[in-house]
């Protein structure tokens, strides 16, 4: 892409990987700046004139949303909003973080969802981040919203680490059997924003909303039990309901992404999702891959 691309929530799980993703070949900025003051957002997105801004910005904690609706819509809506006028303004191009808690989970024959199927969020979470989308789409703004699930990663907390640690400190794991989603490596979702991004640029990509998931689903009981069966551990993996693992937010019953979209594209598929947690874990114990 070659060009000066503003990073936000750059110390994040996903922040930190896109960074590492565009920094080869673009000017990347990475400072720590808060996107819910709207003039002060705007001033400093002028100072430096991007081409590209990536908002990955957010209260992605499901449950502290529920409990903190006001602080969630001033983050994750009303910041997006600030960060599209900005990209407006100096006619950057956004590309925006969503999720799949946008839908309901209900879809008929639990069939993988597009971008152009109806949403109905079922969490603050998910109307927050959905109001954010439709603060974008009206912008005016030239934007890519990508929507992605279930997301892991370095930096940051997520269920593959979570899983590891409770199987060592107390030889069992919790984990919910009856909803299903899409493991995401965020390395992978940043190599594909950064290779959309780069479509965009070339004309090769149109503005709109792209789902990015690595390939399959489970549910987060299959994931532990997969997880613990690579890293040779044999702490009991216990299935639960949702509403046993508690927690004041409801959760969508099965968000797999449709990602035939981003696939044209781009021209390949995410590999699946054991490829990437296998590879991450080995990152991690520091071997080569």
């Amino acid at each position: 892409m070659g060009s000066k691309v503003i990073v936000t929530g750059a110390t994040g799980m996903l922040g930190r990987d896109i960074c590492l993703a565009f920094s080869g070949t673009n000017e990347v900025i990475s400072e720590r700046i808060d996107i819910t003051g709207r003039e002060a957002f705007l001033e400093y997105v002028r100072s430096h004139a991007p081409q590209a801004i990536i908002n990955t910005a957010a209260i992605a904690d499901v449950d502290r949303c529920e409990r903190e609706p006001a602080e969630a819509f001033r983050v994750n809506a009303e910041g997006a909003r600030n960060v599209a006028a900005a990209a407006a303004a100096v006619k950057a191009v956004l590309i925006h973080i969503s999720t799949d808690y946008v839908f309901d989970g209900e879809k008929a024959g639990g069939r993988a969802y597009t971008e152009d199927d109806g949403t109905r969020p079922l969490s603050v979470y998910g109307e927050s981040k959905l109001a954010a989308e439709k603060y974008i789409t009206s912008s005016g703004c030239s934007y890519a919203i990508i929507r992605s699930s279930w997301m892991f990663g370095a930096g940051g907390k997520n269920f593959v680490d979570s899983v590891i640690e409770a199987a060592q400190k107390c030889g069992k794991v919790r984990a919910i059997s009856e909803k299903y989603g899409g493991p995401t490596y965020t390395a992978d979702l940043a190599e594909a924003i950064r290779a959309l991004a780069g479509k965009m640029a070339a004309g090769g990509a149109k503005p709109g909303i792209y789902n990015i998931s690595n390939s399959g689903i489970c549910s987060r009981y299959q994931f532990a039990k997969e997880i613990l069966d690579f890293c040779g551990l044999t702490a009991e993996v216990v299935p639960i309901t949702a509403k046993e693992a508690g927690g004041p937010a409801v959760r969508p019953r099965t968000t797999e992404l449709d990602n035939s979209k981003i696939e044209g594209v781009l021209g390949y598929k995410l590999r699946h999702y054991t490829e990437a947690f296998k590879e991450y874990i080995m990152r991690k114990r520091g071997n080569k891959v």
